[in-house]
């Protein structure tokens, strides 16, 4: 697994600017957000997650040429991809974590989990399963203190070839390792590569069937929407979205297990839209498409 560091160029990660905001496509491997860790004893391992994360907001701060160094409002695990978003502004960071905190934020996630279709009686559903948090551990709740977590998913495909599925998800809520843990607790059908959350090997005719890398989970970030204003107009309000393009080694795996067909072109390719249309640049705000 390729981790993003300082000396990876940077041209190659943006998928959208516009006078306040930046959205990243987040490899594999990125720590992007400073580490929280009180534990005297991972107290070095915290300092350094929180210097190469800095490292990192100055790296696009000089890319883009900005005034000040972005901010970042929203967190993904470090082995999630996708469209990871930051702030240009104090003003636009304040107004993203309050969209974020009203769950005004559409996200929709794409994962390969280990499981035919003989796992799934039904082809969508809704998880309505709250969370624990004690000492950094993460579980389906059981005590007055969870948290509710919400997962709405569709089954996108399921392969012929070995027992692995692609589905698409809501992110109703954004709680650490939500969808994983629905996903393997719930569902029972662990993401590829989540070895928190499943210990058994992979099956057989998946690693008969496809490469699957070490150390990679296969949850990608494929779509974020977020509510943006023009300073002029009637409808001044607008929905901004933006998506993610799948990473080369997840698409690899669709194709080789014979999935792909069954993704959206928009999926695939990445795109810009405004109210769900698709676009190239948002002149009312100076924002670009930049793939």
């Amino acid at each position: 697994m390729t981790q993003l560091t300082s000396r990876t160029p940077w041209s190659k990660v943006p998928l959208y600017i516009d006078r306040g905001v930046i959205v990243l496509n987040k490899p594999p491997g990125l720590v992007c957000q400073p580490s929280s860790t009180q534990n005297e004893a991972d107290q070095d391992e915290d300092e350094a997650v929180r210097d190469d994360f800095t490292t990192l907001l100055n790296d696009v701060k000089g890319l883009f040429d900005l005034p000040t160094t972005p901010y970042s409002v929203h967190r993904l695990d470090k082995t999630t991809t996708g469209a990871f978003i930051l702030a240009r502004t104090d003003r636009t960071a304040r107004e993203l974590s309050r969209q974020f905190a009203t769950r005004t934020v559409d996200k929709t996630y794409l994962a390969l989990v280990r499981g035919g279709r003989k796992s799934f009686t039904e082809t969508s559903g809704e998880i309505r399963e709250p969370l624990d948090f004690v000492g950094g551990h993460v579980s389906i709740g059981t005590s007055a203190k969870a948290k509710f977590a919400a997962t709405d998913w569709e089954l996108v495909g399921s392969s012929s070839k070995a027992p692995i599925s692609l589905l698409r998800l809501k992110l109703r809520t954004g709680l650490k390792h939500q969808l994983r843990l629905h996903l393997a607790q719930c569902l029972h059908t662990p993401i590829l590569g989540d070895t928190i959350h499943s210990k058994s090997e992979v099956h057989e005719r998946i690693r008969a069937g496809t490469k699957v890398p070490k150390d990679r989970m296969f949850l990608h970030a494929s779509h974020l929407s977020f509510m943006r204003y023009k300073k002029t107009g009637l409808n001044k309000q607008f929905r901004l979205g933006v998506t993610s393009p799948l990473p080369v080694d997840f698409l690899k795996i669709c194709v080789d297990m014979g999935i792909s067909a069954k993704l959206e072109k928009r999926e695939v390719t990445g795109g810009l839209f405004v109210d769900d249309e698709p676009v190239q640049e948002i002149q009312d705000v100076e924002g670009r498409w930049l793939l």
